[in-house]
């Protein structure tokens, strides 16, 4: 496949007019100008701006039809919103709710992303089988609870405990291709001191495993860990004691951190995942991007569906933006505030190294052909192309999606 356009390489330079070649699902050749021969390319064209697929670290496929229900408190919201919409995510439903879900990120441009499926075995392997289908680069796993919600969403979990101990079934092993499976454990509040242990045991026996959690989202959930850990020295220690703790341990949200669980999130190599639209829906507090950059924590960026009503990466990076405005007015005290290049790097290149997809989020040779064809406005090919698009970012900019070197259609999702 031949494309054709102004390539994207960098968001703090201009895109420069050029064109790249798929083969097998890479991108096996770049260059500027004219594509040798001038051949006629097979998609985009040199009024067209060539650009990496954005990369969502953090939502939950159940929920996409859960957006919208405001006026909650994060665990009330769980308890009255998510609880029983996760319920009915039952084999029949999890092909039908995941397709949608992938329809709608596809749509804004999210062609990679790490997320959560639900506590019930059966309609997690229908959703990863749907997932395996759409050739979307992900990292999924089922929900592990035991504990503080509805019987069905932590029936399996007890009964496996009370079988025999199998650690191995809260994470499968991944069967290869652009599906990876992680172990979810959903919060220390859900999950049990010996759940979240077995979690810490698969983590040590298979080298690699992803663990995707949630840390310190709201300060009333931080009062319960407290009450339900008392010989925890925080809510991050929690963790820490279980083992989960790594280079490949995603913690969403952290709004709500002392200095010593920044150090220690930091010495483990975790990432936290910074979701700026859920925060505010659920009004849990204003991520400390400065505090993270003190540290040398390494940040992502998640739309969190559905606490995080909008799926658009662009528009999410401009929620961090804000975010850290409002952090700074509030404070008196500058702070830093990411640039439009260093938001739209975080959603692309940035998210993809935090994913652990070393090559993801990039247009070089080599790098996976996961990559968006944009018809951005002729007035916005100047100094400020990436402010322009983070600050009016709409799907409809989109002419193109290349999954895996295959164009795709979120319509045949």
């Amino acid at each position: 496949m031949l494309v054709r356009g102004r390539l994207l390489t960098d968001p703090d330079r201009a895109p420069t007019p050029g064109w790249l070649r798929v083969e097998a699902g890479r991108i096996a050749e770049m260059g500027e100008g004219e594509p040798p021969g001038r051949a006629r390319p097979d998609v985009g064209g040199p009024d067209r701006i060539i650009c990496p697929g954005f990369i969502d670290a953090h939502l939950h496929i159940p929920q996409f039809d859960a957006v919208g229900c405001d006026g909650m408190g994060l665990l009330e919201w769980l308890e009255r919103v998510i609880y029983p919409a996760e319920r009915w995510f039952g084999a029949g439903a999890a092909r039908t709710v995941t397709r949608l879900a992938l329809r709608r990120m596809l749509a804004q441009g999210t062609l990679g992303f790490a997320g959560y499926l639900t506590s019930h075995g059966e309609a997690t392997r229908e959703a990863v089988s749907a997932l395996e289908q759409s050739g979307v680069r992900c990292i999924v796993g089922r929900v592990a609870m035991d504990r503080e919600a509805p019987d069905d969403l932590t029936r399996e979990d007890r009964e496996r405990a009370r079988m025999a101990p199998r650690p191995s079934a809260l994470a499968p092993a991944a069967r290869g291709g652009r599906v990876e499976i992680s172990a979810n454990p959903r919060f220390a509040i859900s999950c049990s001191a010996e759940l979240l242990a077995e979690v810490g045991w698969l983590r040590a026996e298979r080298e690699g495993l992803c663990v995707q959690t949630h840390l310190a989202e709201s300060a009333a959930e931080c009062g319960r860990v407290r009450a339900l850990f008392p010989e925890a020295l925080d809510y991050t220690d929690v963790y820490e004691r279980a083992g989960l703790l790594g280079p490949r341990t995603i913690l969403a949200h952290g709004c709500h951190l002392s200095e010593r669980e920044w150090a220690l999130i930091a010495e483990r190599g975790c990432v936290v995942a910074h979701c700026p639209t859920a925060n505010v829906f659920l009004r849990s507090g204003l991520f400390n991007l400065d505090a993270a950059r003190r540290h040398g924590v390494r940040v992502a960026l998640g739309s969190d569906v559905a606490a995080g009503a909008d799926v658009a990466m662009p528009r999410v990076a401009r929620a961090m933006i804000e975010t850290a405005k409002i952090r700074a007015m509030l404070s008196g005290r500058p702070g830093h505030v990411p640039t439009p290049g260093e938001a739209w790097r975080l959603i692309t290149s940035g998210n993809g190294a935090a994913l652990g997809w070393a090559d993801a989020g990039t247009l070089c040779v080599g790098a996976p052909a996961d990559l968006l064809v944009l018809r951005a406005p002729e007035t916005w090919l100047d100094g400020h192309l990436i402010g322009r698009l983070v600050y009016n970012w709409s799907g409809s900019l989109i002419e193109t999606r290349v999954v895996g070197g295959a164009v795709v259609d979120p319509a045949s999702i």
